[in-house]
């Protein structure tokens, strides 16, 4: 079922919590998946494995037998309905139908994505935005930079057992609670 109203995430990380609304007018089925990932507590241990000045990525829960479910469990691509300014939060994606549990917030305005053509799709449509908690955002720890993404199929084979050997600073997702409606 599509959320017919905006709700709220809580994620509480190792650099403190971030609250998200959801939005399903801006992606109706991207939000819905949101909230099926959220209700599993599919985030709850996964590391936030890319962090630049523009994003901070996250996604692979960290279980590999989990992550081989949901990552190619790609959604059809939707129109971008807002712009990917400084706290929009959108899916990663690579390709058509890529969209599926991988989210980055936007650390600065990205507004390039909104209309970005990658892979024969054009723009990266956010799904909700940060709401309280941008200085936790501002604090995830960036030293690894993009370095992390040359690893994604060791990320996805070995989870946050190859993570916390090779890159044991990164922040991690702590818990998840879905706190209720947004605006």
């Amino acid at each position: 079922d599509v959320p017919a109203e905006p709700f709220i995430v809580r994620f509480e990380t190792s650099a403190g919590s971030i609250d998200v609304e959801f939005v399903p007018e801006w992606s109706p089925l991207a939000v819905e998946r949101v909230r099926a990932l959220a209700e599993l507590g599919y985030w709850e241990g996964a590391r936030i494995y890319r962090v630049t000045e523009e994003y901070a990525q996250f996604g692979y829960s960290g279980r590999p037998a989990l992550d081989s479910v949901w990552i190619p469990a790609g959604l059809p691509d939707e129109p971008t309905q807002a712009s990917n300014v400084r706290g929009a939060v959108s899916f990663a994606r690579g390709g058509p139908g890529s969209r599926s549990a991988i989210l980055f917030i936007n650390r600065s305005d990205n507004t390039d994505l909104d209309h970005l053509s990658w892979n024969g799709v054009v723009g990266f449509p956010p799904v909700g935005r940060v709401v309280a908690g941008m200085s936790s955002v501002d604090r995830l720890h960036s030293g690894y930079g993009d370095e992390t993404m040359q690893f994604e199929d060791s990320i996805a084979a070995l989870g946050n057992r190859f993570l916390r050997r090779a890159y044991p600073a990164l922040d991690s997702i702590t818990g998840i609670r879905i706190l209720g409606a947004g605006s």
